[in-house]
């Protein structure tokens, strides 16, 4: 194993793409080691949560690749493959949000401060994974005439799709235009997540309500995925690609109605008081 994952990395080819989204997994890992020593969790306990992130990214990553963008009845790869390509950025910040979730159940800390402390990890690692996916060429944008929009070079996976491929993806897809330039849909992402990452550090210095952090920012990317979805291209329609959709819209009206409902709760309790 350890021998196809060398192969995989001399043959790579875009090393910043790399190196961003392995800046953007240990940002997280540092945010979350903070967590750790915040919540006073023992160094022998710590350094096994830690270590066990980027695993989990990984597996939630690969796993939420291969059931919204494969054809389960023939994916490109497999779950335990050790390939550099076929991995979902939300799908793995999901996995090690449920995973954050578990260790502080079984260690007996406060969910919500303990998942704050964790958010501007995970809202970075956002930020650095879809620039480095920008540098990539992958997860490109939809064709739009806006003075934004960005040309594709020969050779890139847009330039694959959307000329050498282009009688392939006719019944499958409609745009609403036909340009030689695309959404950058990856440095909105991008961007949206950075703006995000300054509000969650702003409001963690504010010391703010318990869960507020988390709660507002994953419903706030969740529905920043959800409108990004349209912009995006999809050369590679899954299984249950359709249901995407409603898993971001589930995830950021679960998120803001918790949060609605904590503030509700505390007014209550003020009046009360």
């Amino acid at each position: 194993m350890l021998g196809v994952a060398i192969i995989q990395m001399e043959s790579f080819q875009n090393w910043e793409y790399l190196v961003l989204n392995i800046a953007g997994m240990l940002l997280l890992m540092g945010f979350a080691g903070y967590a750790a020593q915040h919540n006073r969790l023992n160094r022998y306990n710590t350094l096994l949560y830690i270590t066990g992130i980027p695993l989990v990214f990984l597996f939630g990553a690969r796993l939420f690749y291969m059931l919204f963008y494969a054809n389960l009845s023939n994916p490109p790869v497999h779950l335990y493959d050790l390939k550099l390509y076929a991995f979902s950025l939300y799908g793995g910040l999901l996995m090690v949000v449920l995973y954050a979730t578990a260790a502080a159940w079984f260690s007996r800390i406060p969910v919500w401060s303990w998942l704050d402390n964790h958010t501007p990890g995970l809202i970075g690692c956002a930020t650095l994974g879809k620039t480095g996916c920008f540098l990539n060429g992958c997860c490109f944008g939809t064709p739009t005439i806006m003075p934004w929009g960005i040309p594709y070079a020969p050779g890139s996976q847009a330039y694959n799709y959307y000329i050498v491929q282009a009688l392939d993806h006719l019944q499958e897809q409609s745009w609403q235009v036909y340009s030689d330039r695309i959404h950058p849909v990856q440095l909105y992402e991008s961007g949206i997540a950075l703006i995000i990452l300054f509000l969650a550090l702003y409001l963690l210095r504010k010391k703010a309500l318990p869960g507020l952090v988390f709660l507002l920012t994953a419903g706030l990317y969740s529905l920043a995925r959800l409108g990004l979805f349209y912009l995006r291209a999809n050369p590679e329609t899954g299984t249950f690609l359709h249901f995407l959709p409603w898993l971001y819209l589930i995830i950021a009206g679960l998120s803001l109605g918790v949060l609605l409902i904590k503030i509700v709760e505390i007014r209550k309790s003020v009046l009360i008081e």
